[in-house]
């Protein structure tokens, strides 16, 4: 043993120069990732200490580069900064797992809590589909980003004042169906479409009613996630306005809609909530079913309103919101017909029109993204993931039930439980 040398350099393991000076600068260069992140999180030196138990002075060494990270440091720093360990590393970031760093950290409503826990559980499932099984990112369709362009070029700047907020709204939904060629009819399956065209995944969950969801969007990429605790004809509006929120390029990288903030008085909900319903209710397309039911102009029966819910799969708050917009009712009127009581009331009368409930059912459906799902089933299939990532993507606990599933010949949904009538 070397005389005066103890431990690794006693057996010759110790750093020689070169590697000490390469260690340095290592950590160097990570302390400044960690010292602008922390300025970006607007946290001192001191709330970062506190949030993973060290002193204000280490953090400040660390920061300097006089102190090195230790590997078992690294989590709890990155997640306290909300940011990835690989951005802290210097490593190549992964987009998925960045956002889901932020959404761990990041302090949002109490309401919004269990939607940021399944928005970040799909974020990281998404970046090991993406490492282990090559799932591509989603990818808008030719139709989808020239939509995305139009409103990112045409709708940049917002308006100041409300009526050219839902004018923007107005002329964004117009040009969606034109370009998706969907005319002026009724949608069908929302989440499909979205997923199909905009790049945006798609996932529903029993979030409970405090939220009605959230969009997390970075760049072109998006993922809108929303309560199936409400009414189907509530859970469309939401889809439709948090897609508004991804398309108009709202600035903000987490967008949380607990209740009320959809019909906030800004711009932003403004524009969002007047695409959602134009989107949903073409004025065409209403009043072709008004004329249909044979309605005379300026008048509207109340068989006629239960009629419209049906046919467009909307709540009645949606769409009193929109026959307002389009002058068919009044201000009163429509106040008189959002009472949720006189809504059951409504479609318990007329269920001649309404064989489907006219969107008040809640079914607490879970979806998971198709294109997640498609390429889970495949990587446990050929046995490159275990049966334990789709339980998580699917939500499922019955552990024969899934495996019958995936493994037989047909892959069914999970069973939810009993529709609920509002």
């Amino acid at each position: 043993m070397t005389e005066g040398l103890t431990g690794p350099e006693a057996l010759g393991l110790g750093e020689t120069p070169a590697e000490s000076a390469a260690a340095e600068s290592r950590a160097a260069e990570v302390g400044a990732r960690v010292a602008d992140a922390r300025r970006q999180a607007g946290l001192t030196g001191t709330e970062l200490g506190a949030a993973v138990g060290l002193r204000k002075d280490q953090i400040s060494k660390i920061e300097s580069g006089k102190r090195r990270l230790d590997v078992a440091e690294l989590p709890g720093i990155a997640a306290a900064l909300g940011v990835s360990v690989r951005h802290l590393v210097g490593q190549p970031e992964r987009p998925g797992l960045a956002m889901a760093a932020r959404l761990a950290v990041g302090v949002g409503p109490e309401a919004t809590r269990a939607a940021r826990r399944r928005a970040r559980q799909l974020l990281e499932l998404d970046d090991l589909l993406g490492q282990v099984a090559n799932m591509p990112p989603a990818r808008p369709s030719s139709a989808g980003a020239a939509v995305l362009e139009l409103a990112r070029a045409n709708f940049s700047i917002r308006p100041g004042v409300k009526a050219a907020a839902q004018g923007q709204g107005l002329q964004l939904a117009e040009v969606t169906r034109r370009k998706l060629d969907l005319g002026s009819d009724a949608l069908g399956d929302l989440a499909a479409l979205f997923e199909q065209h905009f790049a945006v995944d798609v996932a529903l969950s029993p979030l409970g009613t405090d939220a009605d969801g959230l969009c997390v969007h970075s760049g072109q990429a998006a993922l809108i996630l929303a309560s199936s605790d409400f009414p189907d004809g509530h859970l469309r509006f939401t889809l439709a306005h948090e897609l508004a929120h991804h398309l108009l390029g709202d600035p903000r990288e987490v967008i949380e809609e607990v209740e009320h903030d959809m019909f906030a008085d800004n711009v932003a909900e403004w524009r969002a909530n007047a695409f959602a319903g134009h989107l949903l209710m073409p004025e065409r397309g209403i009043r072709s079913v008004l004329e249909w039911l044979g309605e005379r102009s300026g008048a509207i029966s109340e068989r006629s309103i239960v009629a419209l819910m049906e046919h467009f799969g909307v709540s009645m708050a949606a769409l009193v919101y929109q026959l307002n917009v389009i002058g068919v009712v009044d201000y009163e009127t429509g106040r008189r017909l959002r009472d949720q009581n006189r809504v059951r009331s409504l479609v318990a009368r007329h269920r001649d029109v309404a064989p489907n409930e006219a969107a008040t059912v809640v079914r607490r459906v879970r979806r998971a993204p198709e294109r997640l799902t498609r390429h889970a089933l495949a990587a446990v299939r050929s046995q490159r993931l275990g049966l334990s990532v789709v339980a998580a993507l699917l939500e499922c606990d019955d552990d024969g039930q899934l495996w019958e599933s995936v493994m037989g010949d047909t892959v069914a949904p999970p069973d939810t439980g009993d529709d609920v009538i509002l």
